[in-house]
């Protein structure tokens, strides 16, 4: 069965909007389905929290709120991005982001499918793997160290670090995202509980009402849970009790 990516299309160009929705409809139907578009990247930002699709097809240069500024608010999302941009300098800007990849306007049918394909590639590849090994390898100063999953009971995000809290009172510093460890690690153990932080379930001390919402860990320290958060933690800590 054909995989179906669900998109979503944000620039302040409407123009641009019903080009690319003809192309993906003319050269793509069957492969997307297009759930929301618009011109408004505030309010393109909060509907993908509320639609989460697999595919956004986002412009950097918007006025307000640009693409490079908007995937910083949803990086705790799991949304595939894929920039749209007239101007090859946007278009390095983006390539050092966590995004798939870009697309030059106007956008040439053969980049496109070639996007798609990456895009399709890049999920299947995400969903064919299964948690066997138990463990997550951590890149350090020394080499690769295998880290069991049960041995982590946060992980913390330093910009382009991440900061591993181990069981025994030990501490990495691993020199990857935290989207990173968001993708490799299974997502019935490890939840993503605010923008810095991702947590093991299973170290989950106590959910504490206080200041919105936050988790005492195994370790002692205290995390905070992001509004957009609590109702996912809260009902993946009932299943886990």
């Amino acid at each position: 069965m054909e995989m179906k990516l669900n998109v979503v299309i944000i620039d302040d160009e409407k123009h641009a909007i019903d080009t690319l929705i003809y192309d993906l409809q003319e050269n793509h139907f069957g492969e997307v389905e297009i759930v929301f578009t618009t011109t408004n990247p505030v309010e393109g930002a909060k509907q993908l929290r509320t639609l989460k699709p697999d595919l956004l097809f986002l412009d950097v240069d918007m006025p307000g709120l640009t693409g490079l500024d908007l995937i910083q608010l949803i990086d705790d999302l799991s949304v595939q991005v894929i920039f749209t941009t007239a101007h090859m300098e946007y278009a390095v800007q983006a390539v050092e982001t966590m995004a798939s990849g870009y697309l030059l306007k106007p956008v040439q049918p053969d980049e496109l499918k070639r996007m798609l394909e990456k895009v399709k590639s890049e999920k299947q590849s995400r969903q064919s793997q299964l948690p066997v090994t138990g463990k997550i390898a951590v890149p350090d100063a020394d080499g690769v160290e295998l880290i069991p999953w049960d041995d982590i009971i946060y992980c913390k995000s330093d910009s382009n670090y991440c900061e591993l809290n181990l069981t025994g009172n030990r501490k990495i510093v691993a020199s990857k995202t935290l989207k990173y460890f968001e993708t490799n690690l299974p997502s019935g153990q490890f939840c993503r509980v605010h923008k810095s932080y991702m947590v093991n379930i299973q170290h989950i001390k106590k959910y504490l009402k206080r200041d919105g919402g936050e988790l005492l860990m195994d370790n002692n320290d205290v995390l905070p849970v992001s509004r957009n958060h609590r109702d996912e933690i809260l009902k993946l800590i009932q299943v886990n009790r």
